[in-house]
Parts: structure tokens; C-alpha cells; sequence
């Protein structure tokens, strides 16, 4: 069975309804077929699956389900989700704007599945 970004996605719905981010390790232990995360985050099924998400929620306008990831070792999102911020909707995030730019999109998911 190979993970889709239709069961990732509806896994985040989910976990957005609970109102509580996640570890990009909750999400992998979530879906058995996905290898262990290592260093190469860019050659992990997740990270396509994460930016065809991003790339669907923005074309309905709605806030990226994958701000409720974060990697437990920052307690942040990694650099991809917002680098995709900064790709879709075409803005500049500053190192200092990061935390601000994460949480305000945290609250806007949890919000929309209240």
C-alpha cells in the first residue's frame, strides 16, 4: 500500500479537530508503508505529499494543513513549509517572521476545524 495525499490530508483534518500540532514522526508513525524519517527530507515520500497539499489548500484559499507538523528537534515546521508560503502566495518571510508566519496559520487551521 503506498500512502496518499488523500489519507495524509484527511489524517491532518483530524488531527486539526483535536486543536494540537503534531511531530513529522506522529504522522509517519500514522501510515505503516512510509520509510523512517532520516536527514533527507527531500527524498521522503512526505515531503511531495506535503507540497501537494500545501499547493491544493491554496488553490481553495483555506490555511496549509501542514502547519500542524512540526519537527521535534526545532519546534517548528521544517524549511519547506515555508518556503512553499513564500512560493504560493508570493511572500518574503524573514528568519524572525518565521514564528509568527507558523502560528498565525496554526490558529487559522485549528480555527477552520473547530
Amino acid at each position: 500500500m503506498n500512502t496518499t495525499m488523500k489519507e495524509v490530508g484527511k489524517y491532518l483534518e483530524q488531527q486539526a479537530k483535536l486543536g494540537a500540532p503534531i511531530t513529522y514522526t506522529d504522522v509517519v508513525r500514522s501510515f505503516p508503508d512510509l520509510p523512517p524519517l532520516t536527514g533527507a527530507w527531500r527524498s521522503h515520500p512526505l515531503c511531495t505529499i506535503f507540497g501537494d497539499l500545501d499547493i491544493e489548500d491554496d488553490r481553495n484559499k483555506r490555511p496549509f494543513r501542514t502547519a500542524l507538523v512540526y519537527a521535534k528537534e526545532t519546534g517548528t515546521p521544517g524549511d519547506g513549509f515555508f518556503e512553499m508560503i513564500e512560493t504560493l502566495r508570493g511572500v518574503s518571510i524573514t528568519k524572525s517572521q518565521k514564528d509568527e508566519v507558523w502560528t498565525d496559520e496554526l490558529k487559522a487551521l485549528i480555527d477552520l476545524y473547530k
